[in-house]
């Protein structure tokens, strides 16, 4: 701070540390210019199924809502805090996209098509930056957390975890 001072011609350090001083608005200011909420987020398309809410069948706990993972979807409600939703494992959440089911779904003409924003975690940010060895470490990070319907990665497919068979 003293070597600031002296750079920029202040008399006393507290006048360093007046222009020096973190604002609410600068560090605003800081965080937009450096990119910081475009690098931390991602936006996926969700499929929202107005029939199954008007009809009552998300009341009952049937899918009304699909995460597009582009080669399927997902029906898992709390999505967004998901460990496995960069590298999904194929729980029971899971519905591949060429699926008779998944395929109607996608056909209604009454599918509300929207966007949502998730934040990123450090891990999720490295893979969409570094390519392939950040997933690589993703995926191998997750073989033993359990997906949403309680199973691990492990579990669901046995083997495809083993580095001979990658």
């Amino acid at each position: 701070m003293l070597e600031l001072q002296k750079w920029l011609g202040h008399a006393t350090p507290d006048s360093t540390r007046h222009y020096t001083a973190v604002t609410p608005t600068k560090m605003a200011k800081s965080l937009e210019q450096a990119g910081y909420f475009e690098r931390n987020l991602r936006t996926i398309a969700v499929l929202v199924d107005s029939d199954a809410i008007r009809n009552g069948a998300a009341a009952r706990n049937e899918p009304w809502r699909y995460f597009d993972l582009g080669h399927g979807l997902c029906t898992y409600d709390f999505f967004d805090q998901c460990p496995h939703r960069m590298a999904c494992a194929k729980c029971n959440f899971y519905e591949p996209k060429d699926s008779a089911r998944m395929q109607a779904v996608e056909a209604k003409s009454n599918l509300i098509r929207m966007l949502q924003e998730l934040p990123l975690r450090d891990e999720e940010r490295s893979a969409v930056e570094d390519g392939v060895k950040a997933m690589d470490r993703l995926t191998d990070g997750l073989r033993d957390i359990a997906t949403p319907d309680g199973r691990t990665p492990m579990q669901i497919q046995p083997g495809a975890f083993d580095r001979d068979e990658v």
